[in-house]
């Protein structure tokens, strides 16, 4: 009850999102060293990022009334240009009005090829989560493209059923543990010539 009244009086105790834990850590920031240290802790703890705020998700009774009175609040102190231009993000993202639920501070950009690839996708509620299941899968694996490109790896992937569904029509995690799993089996190796034409092995030359 308590953490609900904090809430709807836009007075939060503790970061509750990447935007705010900007807002908690950037402000008085003088030299780079700090700005990449505020970054990388909040980013540790929020690893979505702005992709998982709602924007506006600050706005409240006893908070700043315009993104711009936020970052006059807390970017005023701030001397490292860098941090207070991050101050300012944060700031349009919490205290900007929303223009309803898939309003998210950031959004993942998808390629024409995967947006054809799903055509069932009608509302900007459907087209968000198809935006979630991608951008976590290239972040898990940033090579996917190269991945999916590969003939050995579909040809490791269709001699199992439960494989095959779990690339196709499995849920997030569970692509992101299969392709893994994938990375992780050993490298064929590659034969030496003597293995190839059936010769006795080669010993050092003398």
């Amino acid at each position: 009850m308590v953490a609900a009244a904090l809430a709807a009086l836009g007075t939060p105790a503790l970061a509750a999102d990447y935007a705010t834990c900007l807002l908690d850590n950037l402000p008085g920031v003088k030299n780079g060293p700090a700005h990449a240290a505020a970054l990388n802790l909040c980013g540790s703890k929020y690893p979505d990022r702005l992709f998982d705020v709602r924007r506006g998700s600050g706005r409240g009774l006893l908070g700043p009334k315009s993104p711009e009175q936020c970052t006059l609040d807390k970017a005023r102190d701030t001397s490292w240009q860098p941090a207070a231009g991050m101050i300012m993000r944060a700031c349009g993202c919490l205290y900007t009005p929303s223009a309803g639920p898939t309003d998210m501070c950031e959004r993942y950009p998808l390629s024409a090829e995967i947006r054809a690839q799903h055509p069932a996708i009608k509302t900007d509620a459907d087209l968000l989560k198809l935006e979630t299941h991608y951008r976590k899968i290239y972040a898990a694996h940033p090579d996917a493209d190269a991945l999916f490109a590969r003939k050995d790896f579909w040809a490791w992937v269709t001699q199992d059923k439960g494989r095959e569904n779990a690339i196709i029509k499995g849920s997030t995690d569970t692509v992101i543990r299969t392709m893994s799993e994938f990375k992780s089996l050993p490298s064929p190796r590659t034969m030496t010539y003597e293995e190839a034409y059936g010769l006795p092995p080669s010993g050092p030359a003398k």
